[in-house]
Parts: structure tokens; sequence; C-alpha cells
């Protein structure tokens, strides 16, 4: 029997919100996107109203397969073996997202996830969806802002479209404001319909890639589940609903953006470090391969930001090296690319000595890796 590939950690996005903000609206947008392979956890599928031609097969089944996977629960307590079950090579995931009840607790959940991962999965952001015309009525009605901002990476300031055109902006300035009073990092962005760009918060067909990456060369043991005919009906429609849009919905999202950065030989990891654990602002998430020398040898570390939350792989386990050097992705919303762009080049700088005993960069990087271990 040929030895088992190791597979990259599957990003897990907690999906928060008031009852009513826009959650499954969300949800319905990210799984129609024609590239995208996502799991979906939920507590009551009964109550989400999922759109009834995404879901195939018993709901009382592990998961089942329509142009994402849609894992059903209804106790908390069988969230681990639902994430673990997700990490399966056959399903080739681009992420898992967990639609929380309306009254979840993002923190709390955020350090669920977090315990849980050991490498097959890892927390991959806290989106909190906000109803822009209730929420100062429902959720934000103290002196203090809310604490669940304290865990969020991305907030979407919703239904917009039910304000008149002169108040959005004010919408969504007034909840950035209490946002930032709790967590400044945090980027808020306004959306119709909770339309977002996928790329902003995952990598649409990832998972296949990387299936490749890693398999190359070699048999393929794990074929990959198969995709039932209504995966195209889901792509024609999604192409549809884009091309028939007209006025200020023409388009079905906001577009993140995206820069990419290559360094020549190993990289200092402090440098890479202080870049990741302190994102510009407008920058939601990096993700890239940093090569460095380590007691004389070259390591590969696959390192991934979403706001505060780092995660780093030693990515030595899953594959050699390849190359000469590094690379990062930095992915956002209204960032300034040249500025963004000489960070991320100088986080990739050559290190000096690279004979050099391991130093405080490389035990940085280390830590993370043992975090999820």
């Amino acid at each position: 029997m040929g030895k088992r590939r190791l597979r990259e950690a599957v990003p897990v996005i907690l999906l928060t919100g008031y009852l009513g903000a826009g959650k499954t609206s969300l949800l319905n947008h990210l799984l129609r996107h024609p590239d995208a392979r996502i799991g979906v956890v939920v507590n009551d599928f009964g109550e989400l109203n999922i759109d009834a031609g995404l879901v195939v097969g018993q709901v009382d089944e592990p998961f089942s397969i329509s142009g994402g996977c849609i894992c059903c629960l209804s106790d908390d307590s069988s969230l681990e073996d639902a994430l673990v079950a997700m990490t399966d090579p056959s399903l080739r995931l681009d992420a898992i997202i967990v639609e929380a009840s309306g009254f979840a607790e993002p923190l709390t959940l955020a350090r669920m996830v977090t315990r849980m991962g050991h490498h097959r999965f890892h927390l991959g952001g806290v989106i909190d969806v906000v109803d822009a015309p209730m929420h100062f009525h429902t959720v934000d009605t103290s002196d203090l802002p809310p604490l669940r901002y304290a865990a969020t990476t991305l907030v979407l300031v919703n239904k917009l479209d039910q304000l008149p055109a002169g108040e959005r902006e004010t919408a969504v300035e007034a909840v950035r404001d209490r946002v930032h009073q709790r967590n400044p990092r945090v980027i808020v962005i306004g959306t119709h319909h909770a339309r977002l760009d996928p790329a902003l918060i995952f990598d649409p067909g990832a998972g296949e890639r990387n299936h490749r990456r890693r398999g190359a060369g070699e048999p393929d043991p794990e074929p990959i589940q198969p995709e039932l005919p209504i995966r195209e009906l889901l792509r024609q429609a999604y192409a549809e609903a884009a091309g028939d849009q007209s006025g200020e919905e023409a388009r079905p999202h906001r577009h993140a953006q995206s820069v990419t950065v290559t360094g020549t030989g190993p990289a200092d990891p402090d440098a890479v470090m202080d870049f990741v654990e302190d994102l510009p602002a407008g920058v939601y998430r990096v993700k890239g391969t940093v090569l460095i020398r380590d007691r004389g040898r070259s390591r590969a570390f696959g390192v991934q930001a979403v706001g505060p939350n780092v995660y780093v792989a030693d990515d030595s386990r899953l594959q050699a090296p390849t190359g000469d050097g590094s690379v990062l992705v930095v992915i956002g919303e209204d960032f300034d690319e040249d500025a963004v762009r000489r960070r991320a080049v100088s986080a990739l700088e050559p290190a000096g000595d690279a004979a050099a005993p391991r130093g405080a960069g490389v035990e940085r990087l280390l830590h993370h890796v043992r975090l999820h271990s």
C-alpha cells in the first residue's frame, strides 16, 4: 500500500449574525459560485430555508454533495465530528462554512474551532452579517459596542437596499465606528442581498488544485465525490443571474483586491511574521508558502492569516520545497496596492546568515505550528 498523502488543512469560516440579517442569503450566494466546493454545517437545518435546489439526499446523512456539502447537525457536541468528516480528501473542499444560530457567541465558536483543528482544519475567519435598518434596535443597543466584535474578522452591513440611497453610506459608517471601538482592524463592508466576492474569504477551486499539486505523478487512490447533474444547473443560474442584473444591482458582488509577491532565496521569518501578525489596513487575509533556513537546511511553511488569526503549517511534511523562494498572496478590500506590495516584498527579503543558529523568527513560526498540533 502506498504512503498516505497528507493534505492541507481546510479553512473553517464562521457565519454569524442576528436572525434575519442575511446569513442564509450569503450562504446561498457562496454555494452558487461555479467553481466552489463548500462544506456547510448548520445547527438547525429545518429553519434555515436554504434553497431547495442546493440540497440533495436525506437530511440525516452525514453529508450530501450538490455543488457543496451540507451537514445538518441537531447536537452542537457533534461539531468536531462533522468538521473532521468534511476533511475527507474525496470531498476536496475549498472551505467549510459553519452557519451559527442568531444567538451564537462568535468568540466561543472561534475558540472551539481553533481547539479542534489539529491541522485537519483551521479557523478561516468570522463573518458577522448586520441588518442595516435594524442593527441598532436589535444587536447594538448598549453604551458599549457588543463583545462579538472582538472575535469578528469581517462585518457585512447588509440590506442597504432597504434604506434610501442617501442614508446608506451613513449607515455603514455608523456600524464601522461601533465595530472599530471594539476592534479597529475589522473590515466593514456594505452589501445588498449579502452579495460578497467569495475570493475575499476563500479560494474557489483550491481543494481540487491542492489535490492535483500534492498528488502530481501519483495514482489517485481517493477519487473525487461525484458531482450531481444539478451542479451544471447552478453554474448556469449563477451566470444568468450575473448577466440579468441592471442598475445598482448590476454586479453580483463587490470585487476583492489581490496582490501577489514572490521572494528570492530563504526569507527572514521575523519579517514574515511581523507582516502576517499586523496586516496593512484594508487587507483581510494573506496566504502563501515561505521558504526559510533553519540550522543550515531549507524548510517550507504554509502561512495564512485572517485578521488577527494566524495559521502556520510545516509544509515540509507535505512536500519538498520547490523553487528557491517564497510567495505571498494578499487579499482585501479598498487597500493601497502599492503600499501593500512594498510591505509584502519587504517581508520576503532574503535572510542574512543562512547558517545561523535557530533564532526567534523560526520559533515564532513553530509556535503557531504547535498551537494547532
